[in-house]
């Protein structure tokens, strides 16, 4: 039987507090965990590899999620 293809999770928080819980319950449940702590680093994952989901704060400095959102749905 093939080993099950892990399903990967970009989340994307300027809270490492918020980063760790999240990834802790995907984690057990069995999913590829990825991180960025700013919309820019963000960009930079997503630009290396792809992700079936993207977990996204709105609130964060430099730049918010909902500009991280309009330069994903630009390119």
């Amino acid at each position: 039987m093939p080993d099950k293809i892990r399903q990967k999770v970009l989340i994307v928080d300027d809270v490492t507090k918020n980063i760790q819980l999240v990834a802790n319950f995907l984690k057990q449940a069995g999913y590829e965990i990825n991180y960025a702590v700013s919309g820019k680093s963000a960009l930079k994952h997503i630009k290396k590899e792809k992700f079936d989901l993207i977990l996204l704060d709105i609130m964060m400095p430099e730049m918010d999620g909902f500009e991280v959102c309009q330069k994903l749905s630009s390119d």
